[in-house]
């Protein structure tokens, strides 16, 4: 079986290279998106001597804004060159800061053992662990600020009862001081989550058989105007794929489980999600159990992890 790799990265080379190394095999292939900010000539001179390796090239390639539709953009161009290359198998989702907390050999069994299981986190909108519920995300238009992490401002429309504070008239000051009329002209416009589906919600990573793959990207050929909503969607990353596979599950038997990357997002102290460093080897230890991936990883804070994981978990 095939197992193909989209890989979302933004840095760190070697990093990249050492996840890649614990994967690679026979029936792996890569498929590496570097955020078009930052320059790919390290990552390419990093892999020169590898095989099945491919780097996502422009057009498909794009500058990744956090919390923006570029994310999704680029995931989709992935998914339309592994099925343009004919694969076949799995294919998995993955940031450049993730890592595998099993090997090679039990990753691809584990695969062939549930062919035609679908691994994410998945939840119906509203869901208490979101900001309102996740509501403000699907009724009110993310506007960039500019290209910054985080700098971008969430605009109700007239017909939400959040337009009339003094937040908001301080939001439409902002855009017409910059000349954002476009952007302005939104308010008017009340903002519709497309009736043929519902929302769901859930976590960005996820693994599914070739199959499905090309079931999302027909979808999105037959249903431009979903994408397009998301275009002002806070995070849509989140909401895009987990909303289509639903959507496909009415009509069809689609077998779904959880996620098999973990990830840490109930650390009471620091930024998350956690990245993981040496002091939370036990804590990995316990999540390989039921997990053949985490993030974050960032070999430039603590590479100890990395090595802990390779001599101890995946060796």
């Amino acid at each position: 079986m095939e197992i193909n790799y989209i890989i979302l990265a933004h840095k760190n080379p070697e990093q990249i290279k050492r996840l890649i190394c614990n994967l690679k095999g026979p029936d792996a292939n890569f498929y590496l998106h570097i955020d078009g900010n930052t320059p790919s000539k390290p990552f390419i001179k990093k892999f020169q001597h590898f095989e099945n390796i491919h780097f996502i090239k422009s057009p498909i390639r794009k500058k990744i804004i956090w919390g923006d539709i570029s994310i999704v953009y680029a995931t989709l161009g992935a998914m339309k060159q592994i099925l343009k290359d004919q694969r076949g198998g799995y294919c998995i989702l993955l940031s450049g800061q993730d890592y595998p907390l099993k090997q090679r050999n039990y990753i691809h069994s584990f695969l062939e053992k549930n062919n035609g299981t679908h691994y994410i986190s998945i939840f119906s909108i509203p869901h208490p662990g979101w900001e309102k519920g996740g509501v403000s995300r699907l009724e009110s238009y993310k506007i960039n600020k500019s290209s910054q992490r985080k700098h971008f401002l969430l605009l109700p429309s007239i017909f939400e009862k959040d337009f009339f504070t003094f937040k908001t008239f301080g939001k439409l000051n902002y855009l017409r001081k910059s000349g954002k009329w476009k952007d302005l002209s939104h308010v008017f416009k009340k903002r519709k989550f497309p009736a043929y589906l519902k929302p769901y919600g859930g976590g960005q990573w996820w693994a599914f058989p070739i199959e499905t793959v090309q079931k999302i990207i027909e979808f999105n050929s037959a249903h431009p105007d979903f994408l397009a909503y998301h275009h002002y969607t806070l995070i849509p990353d989140e909401l895009f794929f987990t909303s289509i596979l639903m959507h496909l599950k009415v009509s069809e038997e689609i077998p779904i489980s959880k996620s098999i990357t973990y990830v840490n997002w109930e650390r009471i102290s620091g930024p998350l999600p956690v990245t993981f460093q040496h002091l939370d080897f036990v804590e990995l230890k316990e999540a390989s159990k039921d997990h053949l991936f985490a993030r974050k990883f960032d070999i430039e804070l603590d590479s100890q992890i990395l090595d802990e994981i390779d001599q101890k978990l995946i060796q």
